[in-house]
């Protein structure tokens, strides 16, 4: 792009930075805004299963990868925004949270191959020399065509920048403080030794977010300190700090259409694209536990070894089907995972089939390896609840990500000083 055309971008941003964000277009979470845009990926480059955080002034990059559906292919463009701790804009101008323009474009485009679904796929190994965050905190990655508008905007992804200043140390009590969650509840115990870095009363300046797997239904958000040293600080809490159990994840491997593995039950070619059937799921909430390994509720994008993945792996519609006797009629069910971007929403909420006597649901999803889950979400709600279908269970496996965010005085944006993620079971 010529110098000329980037100074009337910067501009265009600048002037767009005045604008009441909730005046914007686009939502501040992982999300698509046409149906064209399929099987986005954020992550550190070769670590496919890692979360999309990179360190300040750090060498390292994320990869962003999707596809969009059809055979045209079009440059497209980006832009990032800063968000506090809890996911709303900051109040910063562009320029204050930007190294360079604050837009750039990703033209590094390939055409599938051998597909019955037709699709271009995009790749973008990002931040560029053209567009660095200089902050640490949340970033949201804001995707679109041609103009950043209702009309053109593609899609939204959230990924971290940490300035890494003070050291965790994350528990899991077995006997959680309230004992009726003795073997079924996870409880965290956190503490941060800040050595000094936190100067002014880190009740109100600092917050902590924790992140069940990529969950953010039941995530915690902007916990105080409930404990304050000289040079360390604790969060300690009887309810705050608690998740459930739940179970393992539910998997299925759908990397070749050749055959059909253990949790597929019929794969059909259409002119199109694939159907792949898998085979009914149950209630496990009055059954044993068992554990099984998985990905935490992730995915993992892989077609046959003799396939190149990112071109040549296909796309189909995936059933899922669950036994209920009867409709709820107060809640709805839905799917949980990666294989949705974790949200709660139209494409993760089954529907209730009165001839199968089972809840259903269809997903569109391309070859991989998936994990998911089944919660129950009370309508008007925003948490799900697992433990009805999927049981609870302590001795369960999850990822908790746990964030460090401090307000320095005379500043009004937060900086993410840790960002750190543990096992809950060795």
């Amino acid at each position: 792009m010529k110098k000329h055309s980037r100074s009337v971008v910067l501009i265009v941003l600048l002037l767009l930075a005045k604008i009441p964000f909730a005046q914007l277009p686009y939502a501040y979470v992982d999300k698509s805004y046409s149906d064209d845009v399929q099987t986005v990926l954020l992550n550190p480059i070769n670590e496919p299963l890692a979360g999309p955080v990179i360190k300040l002034g750090d060498q390292k990059k994320l990869s962003l990868a999707f596809d969009l559906l059809g055979n045209y292919s079009n440059a497209l463009k980006y832009t990032i925004v800063h968000c506090n701790y809890n996911w709303e804009p900051s109040d910063l101008m562009p320029t204050e949270f930007i190294n360079g323009f604050t837009e750039d474009d990703i033209r590094d485009t390939r055409f599938s191959l051998n597909t019955l679904t037709a699709y271009v796929h995009y790749t973008l190994d990002f931040p560029t020399e053209y567009l660095q965050p200089k902050l640490s905190g949340n970033y949201l990655l804001v995707v679109y065509d041609q103009e950043l508008s209702a009309e053109h905007l593609l899609f939204t992804k959230r990924f971290y920048v940490v300035d890494p200043q003070v050291n965790l140390s994350i528990t899991f009590p077995q006997n959680p403080r309230n004992l009726a969650y003795s073997g079924k509840k996870q409880q965290l115990d956190v503490s941060v030794n800040h050595r000094g870095v936190f100067t002014v009363n880190p009740q109100e300046s600092v917050k902590l977010v924790i992140k069940q797997d990529g969950r953010w239904d039941n995530a915690v958000k902007g916990i105080a300190p409930n404990f304050v040293y000289s040079d360390k600080i604790s969060f300690e809490y009887t309810e705050e700090m608690v998740f459930d159990g739940g179970n393992c994840y539910r998997q299925f491997d759908m990397k070749s259409f050749k055959y059909q593995s253990e949790r597929i039950q019929q794969i059909f070619q259409e002119p199109e694209y694939f159907l792949v059937r898998l085979w009914p799921d149950e209630k496990r909430a009055n059954k044993p536990f068992i554990n099984e390994k998985d990905l935490r509720g992730r995915k993992l994008i892989k077609g046959r070894d003799d396939q190149d993945t990112d071109v040549e792996a296909d796309y189909a519609w995936v059933e899922f089907t669950l036994p209920y006797a009867a409709p709820l009629t107060h809640e709805d069910i839905y799917i949980i995972g990666a294989l949705n971007n974790w949200n709660l929403d139209e494409k993760s909420k089954m529907t209730y089939n009165y001839g199968l006597k089972a809840y259903t649901c269809s997903m569109f999803l391309k070859q991989g390896y998936y994990n998911y889950t089944y919660g129950m979400l009370e309508r008007g709600q925003t948490k799900a609840d697992v433990t009805t279908i999927e049981g609870d269970f302590w001795e369960t496996q999850h990822d908790y990500a746990v964030l460090i965010y401090y307000r320095r005085p005379g500043t009004v944006y937060d900086q993410l000083l840790a960002y750190q993620v543990v096992l809950s079971h060795k």
